[in-house]
């Protein structure tokens, strides 16, 4: 702890930079995973909304119909879990790269 205070003592300043950054990486991490979120109940809604229509217009059985949207549904929620991660490494590209312009 005192070789850090040795080598680089913050200021106040320092300190209110480096939470405008930590704030920023956050804002963007949520937006990318909100974004991420919107494009992909987008993409299920449109693919049920295909499957609905062939069914109605009966070019699908209704058991394909079942499967179909099961395996939408499940390609759905894959990609809603992989939302927080990609947020994580979102949120952690853009503190790196704040540190790194803040290290120039």
């Amino acid at each position: 702890m005192a070789t850090k205070q040795a080598t680089q003592a913050e200021t106040p300043s320092d300190v209110v930079l480096q939470i405008a950054r930590i704030q920023l990486a956050s804002i963007t991490a949520v937006s990318k995973f909100f974004a991420g979120w919107a494009q992909s109940a987008d993409r299920y809604v449109q693919a049920v909304s295909g499957e609905l229509r062939e069914r109605i217009q009966r070019e699908t059985e209704s058991t394909e119909l079942a499967e179909h949207l099961a395996a939408i549904s499940t390609e759905h929620l894959r990609e809603l879990t992989s939302l927080p991660n990609v947020a994580v490494r979102q949120f952690n590209r853009e503190l790196a790269a704040s540190n790194h312009e803040r290290k120039s």
